[in-house]
């Protein structure tokens, strides 16, 4: 029998108004609690974020500690949940197949290209957006 993999994982949702970010990661909660084994969780209300440049911001985040049947389900929860942090508590070493790795890899690299296109996308639209704008400044 394969030896399951323990994990402490941080969750943070920033945001406003907090209302929101607290519904908002209680949903993650629930989400977390469908897909994965979560041994024990500690979730922290919402606080305003005293750096000025947040002004009006909150954080609330969640430490969870969850067991998973392989490292492929411990990078999916990392890719669908983007924690902060996990600490893998055991094993102390992971065995992986090179066909996972490659999965894995490969996932991340598709992942990367995507956000890649949307910050290109969003830089070429501020272009254009702030053409049009010295246009009517003019």
């Amino acid at each position: 029998m394969k030896e399951k993999i323990l994990a402490k994982v941080v969750i943070e949702i920033v945001g406003s108004p907090k209302e929101h970010v607290e519904a908002t990661i209680r949903k993650y909660m629930d989400q977390i609690r469908e897909n994965f084994n979560v041994i024990n969780h500690e979730l922290y209300d919402a606080e305003e974020l005293k750096d000025k440049k947040y002004n009006g911001m909150f954080s609330s985040f969640v430490d969870l500690e969850i067991e998973f049947d392989d490292f492929k389900k411990v990078i999916g929860l990392c890719f669908d949940y983007m924690p902060s942090s996990i600490d893998i508590i055991k094993p102390d070493k992971i065995n992986i197949e090179t066909k996972h790795f490659m999965d894995i890899l490969n996932d991340l690299i598709a992942k990367l290209h995507s956000l890649d296109m949307r910050v290109k996308d969003l830089v070429a639209e501020n272009i254009l957006l702030k053409k049009e704008l010295n246009k009517k400044n003019k």
